[in-house]
């Protein structure tokens, strides 16, 4: 079977909500290869992202502690923001960890892309490892109100992850990846 064939061919799409450059909602009517027709598939696109682990001289990584409206809570994440448009992930990658956490640091390690709804697309997502990190200013929270830094070690990482702690799906996932990458 060719990949024409398996692709879901879109018949009329809708514009619901336009808040670029944050998010756009649209709603698709789809043709399946098999002949059935889907009406109203939501589509939700969100802008591409970067999530930075950065593993600081001492052994500590940075986590941003701040509050996130949509759980009504305050998170424990790792820094991470917006790609710009025209901005290259790792530019923005290095971008975003010196203004969330004021860190800049020598060693990059790209470990993967990643979507996290596959099914709706919300947004692709970059994730890298940064080695050689060191704290260089204090973080900017620019924005979005009170946020703390947090330093933690990789084993209390891990213990956070294994608890459940940390609910950000993209802060587990680029945890879990630095960890394999870091082999530890």
């Amino acid at each position: 079977m060719d990949k024409q064939a398996r692709n879901w061919q879109v018949l009329d799409e809708r514009l619901l909500v336009d808040r670029s450059p944050y998010a756009r909602i649209s709603e698709q009517d789809l043709l399946l290869p098999n002949g059935q027709v889907i009406t109203n598939f939501v589509q939700v696109d969100l802008p591409p992202y970067v999530m930075v682990l950065a593993l600081l001289d001492d052994g500590c990584v940075p986590f941003v502690r701040q509050y996130r409206q949509a759980v009504g809570d305050f998170l424990l994440e790792l820094p991470a923001g917006h790609v710009e448009d025209g901005e290259e992930p790792l530019v923005a990658a290095r971008r975003e960890l010196r203004e969330e956490a004021g860190v800049v640091a020598s060693d990059w390690h790209f470990l993967g892309k990643y979507v996290m709804d596959a099914n709706r697309r919300c947004g692709w997502g970059f994730f890298y490892l940064a080695r050689s990190a060191q704290q260089v200013a204090a973080p900017d929270p620019g924005d979005l109100g009170e946020m703390t830094v947090q330093l933690r070690t990789l084993d209390e990482m891990r213990d956070l992850l294994a608890a459940g702690t940390l609910v950000s799906g993209p802060t587990a996932l680029c945890l879990g990846l630095a960890l394999n990458a870091l082999q530890c």
